[in-house]
């Protein structure tokens, strides 16, 4: 299988699925490679303006306040680039790229890739 963070980085994934029971985004980038993203995992990474800083690019949401029951109500795609994700807290502002979910791929053999940015 070809290492996801070099060659679909930039690619929409085949499928994308909300699993309320599990609290996983599934992504199917290929039939044979699936990412199982944790819903605070997520949440946590949010690249909005409100969650990181735009001038230091540091972290400023606390993780104290992302509850471990948190669950996306809905999912918009932006463009051909980016999902949007609503959270049941009610945060929405975040753009979650095809990029960056590449490189936040949480399966075993791109958990063995080095990447620049991984959280």
């Amino acid at each position: 299988m070809e290492v996801l963070k070099t060659y679909m980085s930039y690619k929409p994934p085949k499928d994308m699925h909300a699993n309320s029971q599990s609290r996983e985004l599934e992504i199917t980038w290929k039939p044979d490679h699936i990412g199982y993203y944790p819903y605070r995992n997520l949440r946590l990474v949010c690249p909005c303006a409100g969650c990181v800083d735009e001038m230091t690019n540091k972290r400023i949401v606390d993780p104290a306040t992302i509850p471990e029951d948190i669950l996306i109500t809905k999912m918009q795609l932006v463009g051909n680039y980016a999902v949007k994700i609503v959270w049941s807290g009610g945060h929405d502002t975040g753009l979650y790229t095809w990029k960056r979910l590449a490189q936040l791929c949480p399966c075993p053999e791109c958990e063995q890739q080095p990447t620049t940015g991984k959280v």
